[in-house]
This record gives C-alpha cells, sequence and structure tokens, in this order.
C-alpha cells in the first residue's frame, strides 16, 4: 500500500513533470486531439485506420476534462468533416455536416435537396447512379468551396425517403460513402454540444498486414477537404 507521504515526496520531486504533463493533457483535451477511423463510412475521404488530427476548438472552447464550453470560437460551415458524440449512445463518431440549423432536407436514395435547391453535383451523380453496371462507383458533389468524393454502392441501396427540417442548434450529418453509413438518416440530428471538433488531417495511416504494420506514407499528412 503506499503512503500518502510517499505520494507527497514524489510530487515535491518531481513537481515540474507534473506540471508538464499536466498541461499537455489539458492542452489536448481543449484544443487538439486525433481520432481513429473505425469503418468505411466516410470513404473514399477517410480509410479505416486513419488517424486524423481534430480541431477541438474550431467551434468551442471547454474547460479542460469537461464539456462544458467557455465560449463559442466558431460556426459549423456545411461540408465541414465533424467529430461529434452519437446522440443515441454518446459513441464518437466521423461525418460530414450536411444539414444547417433551419435547413428543409429532402433525401431520396442518399441524394440530398437543401431547401429546395439539389446539391451541386448530385443530379450528375444521379444519372451515374442509375446507369451503374459497377459495384462502386464515385461524383463529385459541392458544398461552398468544398468539392467532395461522394462513393455509391447501387447494390446495396434500400429505397427510402426523407422530408424534414433541422432544429435549431442541431445538425444532420452523412458519410461520404452514402451507402454504407449509419448517421443522421438513422440515429437523427446532433446537438451543438455533442460537437467535438472539426477533422482537418490525416495524421497518418497504418493497416496490419499478417500482424506486420504497414503505414500508407502516400495518405500521411494529407489535408482534408
Amino acid at each position: 500500500m503506499i503512503r500518502l507521504s510517499t505520494i507527497r515526496d514524489f510530487l515535491r520531486k518531481n513537481l515540474s513533470l507534473v506540471a508538464f504533463l499536466v498541461l499537455v493533457f489539458a492542452l489536448r483535451w481543449s484544443f487538439a486531439d486525433q481520432y481513429l477511423v473505425p469503418s468505411g463510412s466516410m470513404e473514399p475521404t477517410l480509410q479505416i485506420a486513419d488517424r486524423i488530427l481534430v480541431n477541438k476548438m474550431a467551434y468551442a472552447l471547454k474547460i479542460p476534462y469537461t464539456d462544458l464550453v467557455v465560449a463559442r470560437t466558431g460556426e459549423p460551415v456545411r461540408g465541414d468533416i465533424i467529430v461529434f458524440e452519437n446522440p443515441r449512445d454518446q459513441i464518437t463518431m466521423v461525418k460530414r455536416l450536411i444539414g444547417m440549423p433551419g435547413d428543409k432536407l429532402v433525401i431520396d436514395d442518399g441524394f440530398v435537396s437543401i431547401n429546395g435547391e439539389p446539391v451541386r453535383g448530385s443530379v450528375e451523380g444521379q444519372r451515374l447512379f442509375e446507369q451503374a453496371d459497377e459495384s462502386t462507383l464515385t461524383y463529385q458533389e459541392h458544398f461552398g468551396d468544398k468539392e467532395i468524393t461522394i462513393q455509391r454502392m447501387p447494390f446495396m441501396v434500400r429505397p427510402q425517403h426523407f422530408e424534414l427540417e433541422v432544429p435549431a442548434e442541431h445538425y444532420f450529418a452523412m458519410g461520404d460513402n452514402r451507402d454504407n453509413s449509419s448517421d443522421s438518416r438513422v440515429w437523427g440530428f446532433i446537438p451543438r454540444d455533442h460537437l467535438k471538433g472539426r477533422a482537418f488531417a490525416v495524421f497518418w495511416s497504418m493497416r496490419f498486414e499478417e500482424w506486420l504494420p504497414k503505414v500508407d506514407w502516400q495518405r500521411t499528412g494529407h489535408k482534408l477537404n
């Protein structure tokens, strides 16, 4: 059993080290973090086993080691890659921000219209989709100045139609891999206070092949759009 006096002696002798570690973890909690992508729901933008860098101050400054917001530092932008807590089970997830507060969305088989206008690029994508004779296809959609590569798997599509309005202080998110993503179509809107930050780069990407690590150097340091 460790004595209290022993702990005090250790802290006294290693005060600078302890203070440094506390500062490092506080900075990581409040300003930046990394997240391991566990699934293919954001392919081709994010790959399984990508470790992404997250700007945790993109939307809010929180007290270290808590979810208490000190101040809002920015507003989410349509097309952002957001990291957040799933409102259903509090699991950390990463998706593409599609719907903003007040938006009226219509979603037909994964194709999105916002406030009565199809997402730019989705009409061309739908033509490709209807003529597809391949298991997987990609096309480009545009959100503001962001050009996004969307992946579709026609063989996995189930007919779906949604008409909804995003509530105040909430967001609607979808995976870039539209036909293989559990997202707001399944579990609903994301409250603003569930946002953890915005992903902005791939820190590194590594897979294991027969127990041997293999680093994808082409993806390491890749900036995210």
